[in-house]
């Protein structure tokens, strides 16, 4: 009998001989099987030996397939609205209006996704807890928008009593009421510190918690950051703030938002603005305004032609009048964030309530 490393076993069809076999991969075992044939049916045509290989036949290596990622229910669709979001751009006042739409959706996909949700892990406590303390800061931004969009409404307040005063030839007192808008631009000024401290923070996860805790912050946050870029005065910055990755962008929804963060540039009205020194995430119907009214007070200051006041006043008018209709409509969509907001931290708090229940039993 043949040692183990030589043998071999009928298991198959696979030899011009007709017999079923398997043999062992070394040259050795291949004569051997041969001298076996021979004694049974005799020895083989010249034909048939030309046609037996004695090549070593090893089995094909199998190939390192990575597997592939598990692609989460709240990946699929947060995906499918950056994708809708990228297509359609993000300028002007409805790119602000667009992006505001994604961060909200972006909640209320997180909380259905949350609905399924199991949670015991100790790990996930601690990303539960400090979402909780960033969802804090979060809603506090949207109460700073909230009294952002009421400043500058007086400062379109006050852009109307010039535009009266224009056409009642009361240049003077449209001058004062100019100047007195610097306290309200000074104001808008202002930047939310807790913004760009969260935009520091890294994204990753390491579960379908987290990352649905992971996806709701990063939009919600970005969100609100854009907005602040877009409601400020002079601003210089024209990309919108992105966000570091802790980890390979394993999710098509990170891969997306940092593309979305990376486009700049903007269009020819956006670009002539830039050379008036706003930034292109200035909303372009605040930038009109403010370049209208700075147009106006150097013509009023310089005693321009009549016409040409009143030219520049009735731009101010339109630029005003449409600057209110999309203040209106950004005020709408920071009370939905909030709103959704809110009830994404009710779910998560539930949630750790019943894990803490779950530990005490």
């Amino acid at each position: 009998m043949c040692p183990p490393q030589y043998s071999f076993i009928y298991t198959q069809n696979c030899t011009p001989f007709g017999h079923s076999c398997n043999v062992s991969l070394t040259k050795f075992g291949y004569i051997l099987l041969y001298k076996q044939i021979v004694s049974i049916m005799g020895a083989p045509s010249a034909a048939l030996l030309k046609n037996f290989s004695l090549r070593r036949i090893w089995p094909r290596a199998q190939s390192a397939v990575a597997p592939s990622p598990v692609t989460t229910r709240f990946d699929r669709e947060l995906t499918a609205e950056l994708d809708t979001l990228q297509s359609l751009g993000t300028s002007g006042a409805l790119g602000f209006v667009k992006f505001l739409d994604a961060a909200i959706t972006t909640q209320k996909i997180a909380l259905d996704s949350l609905v399924n949700i199991s949670y015991r892990d100790d790990v996930d406590r601690e990303a539960v807890d400090e979402y909780l303390e960033n969802n804090i800061d979060i809603l506090d931004a949207c109460n700073f928008f909230m009294e952002r969009v009421e400043n500058l409404k007086k400062y379109m307040d006050s852009l109307r009593v010039v535009a009266r005063l224009i056409d009642t030839n009361a240049t003077t007192r449209a001058l004062d009421h100019l100047d007195s808008c610097h306290e309200i631009v000074k104001q808008c000024k202002v930047v939310k510190k807790s913004l760009r401290k969260m935009l520091k923070q890294k994204l990753g996860h390491e579960s379908e918690l987290t990352e649905i805790m992971c996806g709701s912050k990063a939009m919600a946050l970005i969100g609100c950051k854009f907005l602040e870029l877009g409601l400020s005065f002079y601003s210089k910055v024209i990309r919108m703030p992105l966000m570091k990755q802790s980890q390979p962008m394993s999710c098509s929804w990170m891969r997306l938002l940092h593309e979305l963060g990376k486009e700049g540039g903007g269009s020819d009205s956006e670009k002539k603005l830039q050379k008036m020194g706003f930034g292109s995430l200035m909303m372009i119907e605040l930038q009109q305004t403010v370049a209208a009214a700075q147009e106006l007070k150097e013509q009023v200051k310089g005693k321009k032609e009549r016409d040409v006041i009143k030219s520049t006043s009735e731009r101010l008018k339109r630029s005003n009048r449409e600057l209110g209709e999309v203040l209106e409509v950004i005020e709408g969509r920071v009370r939905d964030l909030y709103k959704n907001l809110i009830e994404v931290r009710m779910v998560l708090l539930g949630i750790l309530s019943h894990a803490r229940s779950f530990i005490s039993d």
